[in-house]
């Protein structure tokens, strides 16, 4: 006889045990599950305060579970005791959940840069044309056995290769710098003013130094007269990883490649500076980029000569002057003076141009050329909001991050629809929503709203949305970003253009809900869809919450327009809402309760309904392992979604049990496995007030899955897919919310900052940043010895926020002795102001 004991915390209330040959109740709150052969079933608890199930063989291995949440302990029958014993024997250990820990210390990026590092290849252009080009560095980042050897630079069409003949090969240009490969590898890299599309590279070869600097132009014209064009949206979404069209779509984009011929090429620039710094002469070593097969050691038949590199047919791939003059061959040897320096200059067409063009190329000045761009890229940040913060890492990363967004977001100018990339792949209605809601915070409305528009030109006659893979969340997780952009800028002109989309895309997910109310498996009438690269069609939690934000965000958005209409999909997202909840508590009660690391037990819950628990621990044939983790999708398409799709609120019991299993089982120091950015709980730590524990997350992903040079981000964290945006947006708005953040009617400053933040002389300023209530700047600037700061902030005159609070977090952990305005919260360490005018300051003194 095998036999397990359940004990409620409360003896008067009520409880069901199923799954056992027979169940006893020997007292009140005390149950007794029996069976006559081991079992290997999953037991089902149900208590007044919620269900769970466990596997009754694993306690040959733990000696309880008590999952707190419900009040509810198991034991095996020989170790029976009161709940209040059992609990005690646990607390006595002093232990804590991981998620309680994060609360302990704060997290810096130098603490988490003992993690992995993942240098890659960085992506230039101009931004608007999808003509971009890769640059890396021998033995720098994931590079294929050809390009270990060598550096390396390959024109891209966005994603696709260029090809030298209909029928080659993508094209890989490769070249030498110094002797070659040696023990010494000091390869570093930066940003032109730590974060303009301009690459410079410091390659030491013994006593020579070689200074590269790569940068893309224009063949012909100066970037100052802006005569940036761009790249139709419909062909450079063809040119992208995993892009869907339809019938229609594929016919559109054909006629669309058929008619784009630019008038000039975009040109990759490369300036090759080489200093002796020996006390004798030393010889440098130059190469002129040479044509290979992509990913091979097959050279392309060409011809260099005088300075000239010529394909078969006489096209010129290349031109270059060594300090001024035309070399002669591919390669120089050339002895330098103590102190002496050599400069060779090398410009790459895209595609390949005739020997006419190639001379007027080479009669452009490299220097001319590398300051027009630098301004161009200049000027581009300068159009935008402004975010100062005293880390120069993230100041320089949210500058440089803005402009990787604008790199790859395609689209003819200037008025046409952009598509917002993200890395190699084609737009996606979730991936981009970051991107796009970034340009808005950012007050780059123009860029967003013809991101938008995108997704209205993609938009099929039914309302469906799908641009990437069979993804079927598209529709309703673009709909969040419409709604974010007009709670921001809030534009009747582009909300009137807008209506169509959003109204046949609402109407596409209320039919799709009727299907499933009256024809669907799942009893709650969810959607059904995959979310993400596994071949899940089930009725995701993220799919629906996306569903529900959606419905909620196209309501507000229609209250003035159109109120009958907003007022049947505001109940359309409160049914929609509850028919999650009710499905996700009956998800919780079949699910397996996991261990935490205070020795108490949790529920769990699947990524989809139906599913018994988290996919991880499900003790079935099909393996779990996708993506490079077991967590895929228990992890990063869960129903940890469902916080912050407002489905559940961030402080309600449910969610405290997502965030502490999911701290102990599916993430490492707070983040997630593989594609961290995937996991929303950084932005739920936040709205909960737990600025540790999102530190913890915050730079625990940025520092492990950015290129800490470049700062470009990985899809995932085994070099898989560069240049990913995607990831990139998403930390730009955790670092947005870090800073600040719309709670209701109500706006929360710095509600995620480091104290170190706080030191003396320190100075946090937002300049013109966009929020709900429109234009808003702040700036708190630490005195010179540290005990007090000043704080202000100017808001827009017809939209101001309620109220504000003011987090000042005082690297001693000291609290306010005074504030000259609002109250002062010592827990939250805040200054809480009612907003009357348009401007808001106060001094801060800390004890």
């Amino acid at each position: 006889m095998y036999e397990i004991a359940v004990e409620l915390q409360d003896p008067s209330s009520r409880a069901t045990v199923r799954g056992a040959e027979r169940v006893d109740q020997v007292r009140p709150g005390r149950f007794l599950a029996s069976w006559s052969t081991r079992p290997h079933e999953l037991v089902r608890v149900d208590t007044a305060d919620g269900g769970f199930s466990f596997w009754p063989d694993e306690l040959d291995t733990v000696e309880q579970m008590l999952v707190r949440r419900v009040g509810a302990a198991v034991v095996l029958a020989e170790n029976m005791a009161d709940f209040a014993t059992l609990l005690s024997s646990i607390e006595d250990k002093g232990r804590q959940t991981a998620l309680a820990s994060f609360g302990s210390e704060e997290h810096s990026f130098a603490a988490a840069s003992n993690g992995r590092t993942l240098p890659g290849p960085t992506w230039l252009g101009l931004g608007r044309d999808h003509r971009i080009f890769s640059v890396g560095f021998a033995g720098v980042g994931p590079v294929n056995d050809a390009e270990r050897s060598a550096n390396w630079v390959t024109p891209l069409r966005h994603w696709q290769g260029v090809t030298l003949d209909p029928d080659g090969d993508p094209v890989n240009y490769r070249y030498n710098l110094g002797r070659g490969i040696s023990s010494q590898h000091d390869v570093a890299r930066s940003l032109v003013d730590g974060c303009l599309p301009i690459l410079v590279a410091s390659v030491p070869d013994g006593e020579i130094t070689y200074t590269v600097t790569a940068f893309v132009s224009l063949e012909v014209s100066s970037l100052a007269e802006n005569p940036i064009f761009g790249t139709p949206a419909l062909v450079a979404d063809g040119h992208a990883g995993g892009h869907t069209f339809t019938a229609d779509q594929t016919a559109e984009y054909e006629a669309q490649l058929g008619e784009y011929e630019p008038a000039e090429e975009t040109v990759l620039f490369l300036r090759i500076r080489a200093e002796n710094n020996a006390s004798v002469a030393r010889h440098a070593f130059f190469g002129v980029p040479a044509p290979y097969k992509l990913g091979g050691e097959t050279l392309i038949d060409h011809v260099f000569a005088d300075g000239y590199g010529a394909l078969a047919d006489g096209r010129i791939y290349a031109v270059a002057k060594l300090n001024g003059r035309a070399p002669e061959h591919e390669e120089t040897a050339l002895l330098l003076a103590p102190g002496g320096e050599a400069t060779l200059d090398v410009a790459i067409p895209h595609t390949p141009v005739t020997s006419e063009r190639a001379l007027a190329l080479y009669a452009k000045s490299t220097d001319l050329i590398t300051a027009d761009v630098s301004r161009y890229w200049q000027a581009k940040l300068s159009s935008a909001a402004s975010i100062k913060v005293p880390d120069p890492r993230i100041a320089n990363m949210i500058s440089a991050g803005l402009l990787h967004l604008d790199l790859i977001t395609f689209g003819s100018e200037p008025e046409a629809p952009l598509a917002p990339m993200i890395g190699v792949y084609s737009p996606i209605g979730s991936e981009s929503g970051p991107i796009i809601q970034f340009f808005d915070s950012m007050g780059w409305s123009d860029v967003a709203s013809r991101s938008l528009d995108y997704f209205s030109m993609k938009q099929r006659p039914d309302g469906f949305i799908q641009n990437f893979n069979g993804y079927m969340l598209e529709t309703e997780a673009i709909l969040w970003s419409f709604g974010e952009h007009y709670r921001i800028h809030r534009d009747a002109d582009w909300l009137s253009r807008s209506r169509a989309t959003i109204e046949s895309a609402v109407g596409y997910i209320l039919d799709q809900r009727a299907v499933q109310q009256s024809e669907g498996v799942e009893p709650h009438g969810l959607l059904v869809g995959k979310v993400a690269d596994p071949d899940d069609p089930f009725a995701t939690y993220m799919l629906n919450g996306f569903a529900c934000l959606g419905l909620s965000r196209a309501a507000e958005m229609f209250e003035d327009i159109d109120p009958d209409l907003s007022a049947l999909w505001s109940r359309a997202a409160h049914d929609l809402k509850e028919d999650i909840r009710a499905s996700l508590a009956e998800a919780m009660a079949i699910s397996p309760i996991v261990p935490l690391s205070d020795g108490t037990w949790s529920r769990t819950a699947p990524p989809w309904a139906g599913h018994p628990g988290p996919v991880m621990l499900a003790r079935t044939a099909e393996p779990a392992f996708s993506h490079g983790t077991i967590t895929t999708r228990d992890a990063l398409i869960g129903p940890l979604w469902l916080i912050a799709q407002e489905v559940l609120e961030p402080d309600e019991p449910t969610a405290q049990e997502m965030l502490e299993y999911s701290a102990d089982l599916s993430f490492h120091d707070n983040a997630a496995f593989s594609q961290p950015y995937y996991s929303p709980h950084p932005l739920v730590h936040l709205r909960r007030g737990e600025p540790r524990a999102f530190l913890r997350a915050y730079f625990t992903m940025v520092a492990s899955l950015a290129d800490r040079e470049t700062y470009s981000f990985w899809e995932h964290y085994f070099h898989a897919s560069p240049h990913k945006t995607h990831e990139e947006a998403w930390f730009l708005m955790q670092t947005r919310w870090m800073l600040y953040l719309e709670d209701g009617r109500d706006l929360k400053f710095f509600s995620g900052i480091p104290r170190s933040w706080m030191s003396p002389k320190e100075r946090i300023e937002l300049t013109n940043v966009r929020s709900y209530f429109g234009p808003v700047s702040a700036c708190v600037t630490v005195s010179d010895d540290g005990n007090s700061a000043r704080f202000s902030a100017s808001f827009d005159p017809d939209r101001h926020p309620d109220a504000i609070s003011v987090r000042l977090p005082h690297p001693r952990g000291g609290g306010a002795a005074t504030v000259t305005a609002g109250t002062y919260d010592a827990q939250e360490e805040a200054v809480h102001i009612e907003i009357v005018s348009t401007h808001a300051e106060f001094d801060i003194v800390w004890t």
